[in-house]
């Protein structure tokens, strides 16, 4: 629907190496709190992005309409631009086209009733506990053309819930993400909340220390998340602030881990191609716990004599290219069996307010949240008092004992939501209570 428009640049920049870059999303956003509706949003939004390189120079402008005058304008303010930036001296030009396998969705209409409809399920499966989230529903629309000859575009559809629910100071916390509405159990959903909320009244406090922990998916995503934007970029190796310089190849993590970036995988979510135009692939990572692979964009690709593995951002970006679909790959056990092996433990639903510490020693801090109990002789014997965490990831993921079978999408990513199972790791530092 967009593709006139781009067309229309390419042609008026009259063989200069010009790229544009679109997306929109139309957005419905149902918020509650104190198990009431208080806001719905529908938004309609839409960015697109010209940019021009003239001998390495290269200028970008971003506009929000489409009429041939504010289009005209655009191109010629980028032009503009680009004639006076300094050049970029390892600019390769832009990539030429590559088939992608479009497969595009019909877009689905959803009202806020039937989003009202849904919140209400969870809020009434809660039996009178306090619920507070958000049902966001997403219609992504992508499309890039260049002066090259790529000329693609796709969309994406996707409804997410994340939700706390509350008795009196005691909390549980749930997210869902899946392609349709109806694929979401509210009702499961809320009784999952509910019964953390119930069951985490008068929590003991803990002392600080190295601990026996059972991490819920949501928890695990965040590790995995963070990971991935510690290093497994070529620019970030590059530069030598990856914590895989000096270990590709090498031995980092346990046997049991096995991360890939993973866009073809069944349960993914995510367009085909990248913010190049370039064709999404598989990349392992890590593998049985040896470093493996980095992911690239055209220029890392062009500079390493590689193939775009189509992990590239919006262009120019000081970031480089980052994994946009982490996975790590199943298990065997069920999140049952590794509290029923564990002696003295924690069982952890979800991390919160995390930060990098050290990205080359892959620390992060952070917080426990809505769901922190402690696990005695394979039981879960009592709630315990949030506590501040500050760890290695590469560590932790040292000390994994056993892996979920079953994978999930994490509330915590950064471009497409993460796969991952739950994990029972064997040492992970606390270092204190949160107040």
């Amino acid at each position: 629907m967009y593709m006139d428009s781009l067309s229309y640049i390419i042609d008026k920049a009259k063989g200069i190496d010009t790229e544009c870059f679109l997306m929109s999303n139309r957005r419905i956003l149902t918020r509650f709190a104190n198990s009431y509706i208080h806001q719905n949003v529908s938004v309609d939004e839409m960015e697109l992005s010209i940019r021009v390189v003239l001998d390495g120079k290269t200028g970008k402008v971003s506009v929000n309409q489409l009429s041939k005058d504010v289009l005209d304008s655009a191109l010629k303010r980028a032009t503009e631009i680009a004639k006076i930036t300094p050049p970029d001296p390892e600019y390769f030009g832009l990539p030429n086209p590559i088939p992608v396998d479009i497969r595009k969705k019909e877009y689905q209409e959803i009202d806020p009733e039937t989003l009202a409809k849904k919140v209400k399920e969870f809020i009434t499966a809660t039996n009178s506990l306090n619920a507070s989230g958000a049902l966001e529903v997403s219609n992504i629309t992508m499309a890039i053309v260049n002066s090259n000859g790529i000329s693609i575009e796709d969309n994406l559809f996707m409804v997410s819930l994340e939700a706390v629910v509350q008795d009196g100071d005691s909390s549980g916390y749930v997210y869902a993400m899946e392609r349709n509405l109806e694929d979401i159990d509210f009702v499961s959903l809320a009784k999952t909340a509910s019964d953390k909320a119930r069951k985490g009244h008068n929590p003991i406090e803990l002392p600080p220390g190295y601990y026996t922990v059972v991490l819920e998916p949501q928890a695990v995503g965040t590790l995995i998340s963070f990971l991935g934007l510690m290093g497994f970029g070529a620019k970030q190796f590059e530069e030598k602030r990856s914590f895989l310089v000096g270990k590709l190849g090498e031995k980092i993590t346990s046997d049991l881990i096995n991360i890939w970036d993973y866009p073809s995988h069944p349960k993914a979510i995510s367009l085909p191609f990248d913010f190049e135009g370039l064709p999404r692939r598989d990349v392992i990572l890590i593998d049985k716990g040896v470093a493996k692979n980095l992911v690239y964009d055209f220029k890392y690709a062009k500079k390493a004599g590689k193939e775009s593995t189509g992990n590239a951002l919006p262009q120019p970006n000081t970031d480089g290219p980052i994994p946009f679909n982490l996975t790590l790959l199943p298990g065997k056990s069920s999140l049952e069996e590794m509290i029923t092996s564990t002696k003295r433990g924690i069982l952890v639903t979800r991390f919160h307010y995390t930060n990098i510490v050290d990205p080359i020693k892959t620390i992060i801090t952070g917080m426990t949240r809505d769901g922190t109990f402690l696990i005695e002789d394979g039981e879960i014997a009592t709630p315990v008092k949030n506590m501040r965490f500050t760890q290695s990831i590469l560590e932790a993921l040292n000390s994994t004992e056993l892996i979920g079978k079953d994978l999930f999408r994490a509330g915590e990513h950064f471009i497409y939501p993460t796969l991952v199972p739950a994990l029972k790791i064997n040492s992970f530092q606390f270092t204190g209570v949160t107040r």
